[in-house]
């Protein structure tokens, strides 16, 4: 059997040509995988929907296209590598399986980022597959005003949709890979869909799409679920925002010019407009009633979105260095005010009643109380709570969901998937006080759990422990030093915020 895989090994040429329903594709060998990078799977102009785009002769896809804009652009030397025309996608395909003939999964990576920044180029094949046998691919889409900024009131019903360009893309994408896969060797109807932050609360809007229940047979949603959605009115009152600073700048005369303006300035007005301390919410997808249903509340009520196999999850402490900060319980209201919009109010709240309580029982909260308690608040409310009732609603419309919580180290904000991914395990300011040896175990543990998902559609038993979903069960798998389960909570997390995270309606 060696002798055959090596024989076979020595039969891999170095140049791979695949014929896709676009085009010809020609990918090369590095190390055990086939990487095709850059490979377009949409067009669009500025502010307008992905359309299909087929090319002409053999498309080589050697090297990443451009990324989205976003504030990386400004750093030396980067500004080549992003641009407008930034619609294409980056897969890697063990060859020897390819080889062989062999149909494997395949698992598609929406990369976070505030929907603001990031890039599918941050992760690339050979450290995602490592010894294992799946496809992987990263995604690039429209981020930030040029990807979400509703231009529906300002330009009018042509523009309605504007404020999911990045959502279309992201299906445009899911299209072309559930189309295409099966020439590269992958399975169709063994696609997992995964982000952290951004990218699962992408897949919280695109849950509310039929389309998903064809492109996606599973998903791995970290620290997000539908929080980010927003209503019309909210994303009018930041469009609203966004043009009043454009003409303040003299970048604009009037809401048009946003389609012609030069892309540098479109970008620079962004980061005026998110130069606060919570920018994470400025943007993201929009309940327009056009790409997203205006009434998307009531269809998660009565169980009418995506169904399937699910592993959801988020962060004990996602908020974790914001209350690192010097003079941090004076400045966290402000912050939820620009975390949450109208919803600060809520947060204040519960922490105002919570220090009540403790006046109430005769002890004075200490400061590193008051900032660990508006550190839960935070992260409930930003995150926790929402992938709490993202697990438990797919569970109640028949998914299959295994739910854990991330308590070891700090626990901070995706602190899950870059351990697994991203060699997170490296960073001392993470895990004070934890060895090295240790957090690589912890990342091992981590990696096998979501790998052996997308494989095989179960996680199998972490730490050796036997993790069953929630349907059939109703526990919590806690990834803490001592990893265990335990059974879900009344109270796993604090649930008085609204759908929507951020609101400015009033």
């Amino acid at each position: 059997m060696k002798e055959e895989k090596e024989e076979r090994e020595k039969r891999i040429p170095e140049c791979c040509r695949i014929q896709t329903r676009c085009g010809v594709l020609e990918g090369h060998l590095e190390g055990r995988l086939y990487c095709f990078r850059g490979i377009p799977y949409a067009r669009a102009g500025r502010f307008q929907p992905p359309r299909a785009y087929k090319w002409e002769g053999v498309y080589r896809a050697e090297r990443f296209g451009l990324s989205a804009m976003q504030s990386a652009c400004r750093q030396p030397g980067e500004r080549e590598k992003y641009g407008e025309d930034c619609l294409n996608l980056n897969l890697y395909v063990p060859a020897d399986a390819f080889a062989a003939g062999k149909k494997l999964p395949a698992a598609v990576w929406l990369h976070g980022g505030a929907f603001q920044n990031g890039s599918g180029r941050d992760r690339e094949g050979e450290g995602m597959i490592r010894n294992h046998a799946f496809l992987f691919v990263s995604v690039e889409y429209r981020l930030g005003a040029l990807g979400y900024l509703y231009l529906g009131e300002a330009l009018g019903e042509e523009y309605r949709h504007t404020g999911n360009n990045g959502t279309l893309d992201q299906l445009a994408a899911l299209k072309w890979i559930h189309e295409n896969i099966e020439a590269f060797g992958g399975d169709p109807d063994r696609v997992t869909v995964f982000g952290e932050s951004a990218g699962a609360k992408s897949l919280g809007a695109l849950f509310l799409r039929p389309e998903m229940k064809t492109y996606c047979a599973q998903t791995l949603m970290a620290s997000g679920g539908w929080q980010s959605i927003r209503s019309e009115k909210t994303a009018v009152r930041i469009a609203r925002m966004f043009l009043y600073e454009g003409k303040k700048q003299g970048y604009l005369q009037k809401p048009s010019d946003v389609l012609t303006m030069d892309a540098d300035r479109l970008l620079s007005l962004q980061e005026r407009l998110t130069d606060n301390p919570g920018n994470t919410c400025m943007f993201g997808p929009v309940a327009d009633g056009a790409v997203l249903p205006r009434d998307w509340q009531e269809r998660i009520e009565r169980g009418d979105y995506w169904s399937g196999k699910a592993m959801v999850g988020s962060c004990l402490r996602e908020m974790y260095f914001s209350g690192e900060q010097e003079d941090f319980v004076k400045k966290a209201p402000k912050i939820a005010r620009f975390l949450f919009g109208d919803n600060a109010r809520i947060a204040e709240a519960d922490f105002a009643a919570w220090e009540e309580a403790c006046l109430t029982r005769g002890a004075a909260p200490s400061e590193r109380q008051k900032i660990e308690e508006w550190v839960r608040i935070l992260s409930d409310d930003m995150y926790r709570a929402y992938s709490r009732r993202l697990a438990e609603r797919l569970t109640q419309n028949g998914s299959q969901v295994w739910y854990y919580s991330f308590e070891y180290g700090t626990a901070s904000h995706v602190l899950d998937q870059a351990m697994a991914f991203d060699h997170a395990a490296a960073d001392d300011s993470q895990f004070p006080g934890l060895e090295r040896g240790e957090r690589e175990n912890m990342a091992e543990i981590l990696y096998e759990a979501f790998v052996r998902f997308f494989e095989t559609g179960d996680p199998g038993a972490p730490a050796g422990i036997g993790w069953r979903p929630l349907c059939e069960e109703g526990n919590v798998m806690v990834f803490s030093g001592c990893p265990s389960l335990r059974p879900m909570k009344e109270q796993e997390t604090l649930q008085d915020f609204p759908q929507s995270v951020f609101r400015l309606e009033e």
